[in-house]
């Protein structure tokens, strides 16, 4: 059986060890995300330059990239695939609305034409 004195004194090896992969992790991606500011430094020197979980946006929220020496934009295939998908819906309502509606409208007179019948004159 292990004393508490041997439990903390492997816990305290444990934690050290994992601190200093911790800071070596930290350290790369302070190196990289300096290295993109840098670079993106180089093309325009006035650009405000944010990263964030290793991604790069500029001041206003675009990500952007270096390709061949120049910013660009980031655009996700995403956004582009959901802009269409949202057009095509817009467009099923648009064709199709009209009929719900009118199938509602019917189904909700419908529902006082017993009540109407009443209050008619025969």
């Amino acid at each position: 059986m292990r004393s508490s004195k041997d439990r903390t004194i492997e816990k305290k090896k444990r934690n050290k060890a994992m601190k200093v992969q911790k800071t070596e992790k930290s350290r790369r991606k302070r190196l990289a995300n300096k290295h993109k500011r840098k670079e993106i430094h180089a093309i325009d020197p006035d650009m405000k330059v944010v990263v964030m979980n290793q991604r790069t946006f500029d001041g206003y929220g675009t990500e952007i990239e270096v390709i061949d020496g120049k910013i660009k934009a980031v655009t996700p295939a995403d956004y582009n695939d959901a802009v269409i998908e949202y057009q095509e819906v817009m467009d099923v309502e648009g064709d199709g609305g009209r009929a719900i509606d009118d199938q509602i409208e019917k189904e909700r007179i419908g529902m006082f034409d017993k009540l109407a019948e009443r209050f008619r004159k025969k």
